[in-house]
């Protein structure tokens, strides 16, 4: 626990010297002094400290140590509806009994005061009568000398005024009181020589109350409108004094310099002939500077736009979807000193995350108090919301809300944009999917200047050149290993991009496809302007580079706004690099360490068959239960829904019971996740809308919130698990012939052959792969390493692997037809003519 609670402070204790004094024995995150609704000081105050152990500290030096006269009290504070934490007594808390009599005791108070004002009710009817007859003779009469003179003389009109302050005072509890009073202002606003005549005839104290209705009645005077003109382009230093002058003989009736923008006036004037004059005065020159008076005609907001326009936000909150169906959770009340892994280490303990969220101010550097979470199954999202909410992190109390659902990617329409914007915002949008990211690729142009200009030649000479397609091929590969090179030196582990990344660098992004010759100061510049850069480390060719910034959420920006943005003359193509992919430069003793050896291929072939044997769940399996009996626990929910499928697991929904510490409170809604994604269709059909506990129940399809590396995974080729001599290349295009793949592949070694399957007899083209096979495993694995990276042969990478020593095109067919069969016999099923039974299909000849 890192927040604790001080008792028993002085009533004059002072914030800032309470500060410093808790600050000596720890960093202090949170600082709480706590009052009364009207502003009385309770004597109490909560600190928050960076950590538990600081908040130990605090609690045994400061606890029974004297402030001044007063003897301090020390503790660690509870979590929010902790059941260990203590009972409080004070009347303020609203959970104690001594509140409860104080509340019903005002109740009574409030019964006392009402039943006296039924009482009065009955006064006021006769009073109001005798008010309401008085007042019709004084407005019949007011004009009238000798009635005003009688009422003097026999003393009425001390009455009259008395019983004109004594309505007034009843005006907002007495709706026939308010018909009166509007009688009354109209008595109060009669003519100046009437009122004159009256104050003549009215004793010193009558007077005194006269005024005083007068002025209590008078009505508020509407704003005065005035026709305005506004000046620009006046000097700074220019005062109202100036502008007098200057529109002399035409005098304003306001003039207004507003006090954060410089250099302009806006002058009223109370006729539209005063304000003609006035804009005769354009262009004309004050202190050197010329002058432009315009007609300015203020704008004009209706209440009912505003209204509408909050409106349309209160709509849009109450159609956002809760936590259970969005996965997303706000969080309030962070520590500045809390770190985005901090907050993914506390919420991943409850499931996988899809995106961690914490904004940092630009000029202070630091976090802005709140975040977002998004979990993988909205399910985990539920769980992590019933457990954390009010918990302390860093000495305070987080507050968790349901965060507003993310914006998808919207279609546009065909009138707002063409294929290409289309295009554009598609690739935009999968940006952060691994399925894209090919981290050495090289745009082919880029590859020719740069070989043009290495060896000499012209660009021409290099495209048209003989057997240009195998030379680009070469050359992209020369490039891509010295890229690889150089990366590695400055401490990039280029092996992790080409293995499955489970975890990816949040700060290093691999910037790909530059123009040639590309410097490091433009990509600085590039991306200085999202925020703080660490490193930046650019190859020689300047074709790809890397680039680390300081904090995530920077990063995270910056690669939103740069993907696929226009750099020069080419799309910038962005990927995440593996975590701890950037580290301290290399020696050469590690980097000789670090070469393929028996013992690493033994290692790595094991590391690939653990990952080969963990599951991996269907998506889609996850039903959303609505409108559950509060009183259904998960072992109901699992009974009900068993006959459709296995389940993994059940889950309902709970929130913190703050009436009763430590206990939870059901939500009515929950989860059931099967195994596989037609159990979860199957319960779909067959219980929507059945009862459980006199309950009916909604189903719907609860949707992962995957992230984008998840979503999609490119199978990676495996250097080190090597079968032997062959190699078998896809993807070939099929104007490639035999002798370029040939030619590609023999300057790694001596080659045994090279087959290139072809398609039905006479067509003459191939399949799109290939087999290759060398004489040495040393020289297929040179081959697999080096052209396995980014290699394109007329503009198509290819893909290579490990081809077993007995495959070749028969077994490739016989693999092939094999798969496709076992999905048929699932699924199909053919009905022979002439007969009541059906057979499902046993076998495909070839």
């Amino acid at each position: 626990m890192s927040r604790i609670i001080v008792k028993n402070l002085p009533n004059d204790v002072d914030v800032n010297k309470l500060y410093e004094k808790f600050s000596e024995l720890g960093y202090v995150t949170d600082l709480q002094l706590k009052y009364t609704p009207q502003g009385k000081f309770r004597k109490f105050c909560f600190v928050g400290y960076e950590t538990s152990d600081q908040a130990d500290a605090a609690v045994n030096h400061l606890n029974k140590a004297y402030l001044g006269t007063s003897r301090l009290q020390v503790e660690l504070c509870g979590e929010l509806g902790d059941s260990k934490k203590p009972k409080t007594w004070s009347k303020y808390s609203i959970e104690k009994s001594s509140f409860m009599k104080a509340l019903a005791q005002e109740k009574n108070n409030e019964l006392k005061h009402s039943n006296d004002e039924d009482g009065k009710e009955k006064n006021k009817k006769r009073k109001t009568f005798v008010d309401d007859s008085m007042m019709y003779q004084i407005k019949k009469h007011k004009d009238d000398p000798e009635f005003i003179e009688f009422m003097d003389l026999y003393g009425k009109a001390d009455k009259v005024l008395q019983l004109q302050g004594h309505d007034e005072e009843d005006h907002n509890n007495n709706e026939n009181q308010e018909m009166q009073n509007v009688a009354t202002n109209k008595c109060a606003q009669s003519t100046i020589s009437d009122l004159e005549y009256l104050r003549t005839k009215m004793k010193g104290s009558n007077l005194e109350v006269a005024s005083k209705i007068i002025k209590e009645e008078k009505l508020p005077t509407p704003d005065k409108q005035y026709f305005t003109v506004k000046i620009s382009n006046l000097p700074y230093r220019a005062t109202k004094k100036d502008i007098r002058r200057l529109l002399n003989p035409v005098t304003p009736a306001s003039i207004r310099l507003p006090q954060k923008i410089k250099g302009i006036a806006f002058i009223g004037f109370e006729t539209e002939k005063e304000k003609r004059r006035a804009l005769i005065k354009n262009k004309t020159f004050l202190n050197g500077r010329q002058l432009a008076v315009i007609d300015y005609q203020p704008k004009q907001v209706s209440n009912d736009t505003v209204q509408n326009r909050w409106k349309e936000q209160e709509e849009a909150l109450k159609n956002e979807e809760n936590i259970a169906e969005s996965g997303r959770i706000f969080i309030r009340n962070l520590a500045y000193s809390v770190s985005e892994e901090e907050i993914q280490n506390l919420f991943s303990k409850f499931g996988p995350l899809a995106e961690v969220i914490l904004p940092v101010d630009r000029v202070s550097r630091q976090l802005k108090g709140y975040g977002i979470v998004t979990f993988v199954m909205p399910e985990h999202a539920l769980s992590a919301y019933t457990a954390l909410d009010g918990t302390i992190l860093h000495g305070r109390m987080l507050h968790l809300l349901p965060a507003k659902a993310k914006e998808n990617l919207e279609k546009p329409t065909v009138e707002e944009t063409n294929y290409k914007n289309e295009k554009f915002k598609k690739l935009k949008a999968k940006a952060g999917s691994s399925f894209n990211w090919n981290s050495l690729f090289l745009d082919l142009n880029g590859v020719a200047e740069v070989i043009s200009k290495k060896y000499n030649v012209s660009k021409e000479d290099v495209l048209t050149g003989k057997d240009a397609a195998v030379c680009l091929a070469l050359a992209e590969t020369q490039l891509v290993t010295e890229t690889k090179k150089f990366l590695e030196e400055n401490g990039v582990k280029l092996d992790a991009f080409n293995q499955e990344v489970k975890k990816r660098s949040k700060t290093v992004i691999l910037v790909k496809n530059l123009p040639s010759n590309t410097t490091i100061p433009e990509i600085r510049e590039l991306f200085a302007k999202y925020g703080e850069l660490g490193r930046v480390l650019l190859p020689t060719n300047g074709i790809t580079g890397i680039v680390e910034f300081l904090e995530p959420s920077e990063a995270r920006i910056a690669f939103k706004r740069l993907a696929y943005s226009k750099f020069k003359y080419l799309p910038l193509y962005l990927e995440w690099a593996p975590d701890d992919s950037l580290a301290a430069n290399v020696t050469k003793t590690e980097k000789a360490k670090s070469e393929i050896s028996d013992e690493n291929v033994e290692q790595e072939e094991k590391q690939s068959e653990d990952d080969e044997e963990n599951i991996i769940t269907e998506t889609n399996s996850t039903l959303f239960v609505k409108n559950l009996n509060f009183q259904t626990s998960e072992e109901d929910l699992k009974e009900h829904f068993k006959s459709c499928g296995k389940i993994a697991s059940t889950l309902i929904a709970r929130k913190k019971d703050m009436k009763v510490p430590g206990s939870l409170l059901s939500m009515g809604y929950g989860f059931v996740h099967f195994y596989s994604a037609s159990s979860a269709k199957e319960a779909m059909k067959r219980l929507q809308g059945s009862e459980l506990q006199d309950h009916k129940l909604e189903l719907k399809i609860s949707h992962r919130t995957l992230p984008d590396d998840v979503i999609n995974k490119r199978k990676k080729t495996n250097v080190a698990k090597q079968t032997g001599t062959k190699i078998m290349v896809r993807n070939i295009p099929f104007q490639a012939t035999a002798k370029e793949i040939t030619d590609l592949f023999k300057i790694f070694g001596e080659l045994k052959f090279v087959r290139l399957p072809k398609k039905l007899v006479g067509t003459g083209k191939h399949r799109g792969f290939a087999f290759v096979e060398f004489v040495t495993k040393y020289d297929a694995r040179r081959a697999m390493k080096a052209l396995c990276q980014s290699t394109h042969l007329l503009g198509r990478r290819l893909v290579l692997e490990w081809a077993q020593s007995d495959q070749d095109v028969n077994t490739l067919m016989k693999t092939t037809a094999k798969h496709f069969h076992d999905k048929l016999r699932k699924t199909s099923k053919v009905e022979i003519p002439g007969g009541d039974d059906e057979r499902e299909l046993d076998e495909i000849q070839f």
